[in-house]
Formats: structure tokens, C-alpha cells, sequence
């Protein structure tokens, strides 16, 4: 089967009052994970949903979305950056179900390598080897959480850029398709 694969992070913009918007990530930092998430995350599954039924209309298959980095928990991940993250996983896990059961499509997640916090900074430094296990253990756990999930686009040669205030942060690890 061919694979028709679109960008489906738009529906994650709404009310995202910035003056400049990097339209590359999905706002992490703008997504209510309190008690007061309800209807945001009703929203984006409204949008979502509206989404889906067009795309599916013009040919499309297959999405992606963002991003291991935010629905992958590790036990070094600081405790607010965990809370987060088992939040982020419930609502997603919402929406992968509704793209995949409700209208068919493949569901492709994206990836820099390779995500990191403070903390994950403070226990790895520069033990390159550390650092691919750690990521290694993310895919594993991520994959098999998701079985909703069709796969994962590598962006490698990337790290998220000055203007990306997140404590989940991407550093470049690989510069070159030889180095995966």
C-alpha cells in the first residue's frame, strides 16, 4: 500500500496566542494538563476529527504527529515533567484511538534525537552510549504502550530551536544518516 502522509499538529494551535509560531511542534507548553483540560482537549478532538474526515476525503492514509518526547515517561524525568507526560499520554491515547479506529488512518509519531531535561542531562553528560540506551528504552516503552502507533519518523540532524521554552528539550545527537 502506498502511504499518504500528512501533518496533523494543526488542530493543537488553537489559542495559541504568539505573536511568532513555530509551526514545526505541536505547543507543548500551551496544553492545559490540569483539571481545567476538558474542554481544550475536547476541542482539539473536535478539530481533530474535522481534520480526519478531510484528509481521509482527499486520499490520505496516514498522519503524524508530535512527539515521542512528550508521551515517552522515564524514571528520571523530574516529577512535574512525569505528571505531564501520564497526562499527555491519556489525551493522546484518546486521539490516536480516534484517528485510527474512526476513520483508518496509519498514525506516525515524530521524534528528535534525542529528547532530554535537566535532570536527564545532569545523569548522562556526555556518556554518548547512556544516552542511546535511555533512547532505545523510550521507543520500546513508547511502542508498546501505543500499539495504535504505525511507526515513528526519525528527524536526526535536529534540536529544537532558541525559541522552544519547554523543559523537554531535543540536543542534537545524530548529525548523519550513517550515524542511526
Amino acid at each position: 500500500m502506498d502511504l499518504f502522509l500528512i501533518d496533523a499538529i494543526g488542530p493543537f494551535f488553537r489559542g495559541y496566542e504568539k505573536r511568532r509560531i513555530n509551526w514545526s511542534k505541536i505547543p507543548f507548553t500551551h496544553l492545559r494538563t490540569g483539571e481545567d483540560r476538558g474542554a481544550q482537549w475536547e476541542e482539539i478532538a473536535s478539530d481533530l476529527s474535522r481534520f480526519a474526515a478531510e484528509v481521509v476525503r482527499l486520499g490520505y492514509n496516514a498522519v503524524t504527529l508530535d512527539d515521542l518526547a512528550h508521551l515517552a515517561p522515564h524514571p528520571l524525568h523530574e516529577p512535574e515533567i512525569r505528571d505531564r507526560i501520564t497526562v499527555f499520554r491519556e489525551e493522546f491515547r484518546k486521539l490516536f484511538d480516534l484517528l485510527k479506529n474512526g476513520f483508518g488512518l496509519k498514525i506516525f509519531l515524530t521524534s528528535d534525537v534525542i529528547p532530554s531535561t535537566p535532570a536527564l542531562d545532569a545523569a548522562f553528560g556526555g556518556n554518548a552510549a547512556a544516552w542511546e540506551d535511555y533512547y532505545r528504552q523510550l521507543v520500546r516503552g513508547l511502542l508498546d504502550d501505543f500499539p495504535q502507533l504505525d511507526g515513528l519518523i526519525l528527524r536526526i540532524g535536529e534540536s529544537d530551536g532558541n525559541d522552544v521554552r519547554d523543559p523537554i528539550r531535543t540536543r542534537l545527537h545524530l548529525r548523519g544518516a550513517a550515524e542511526t
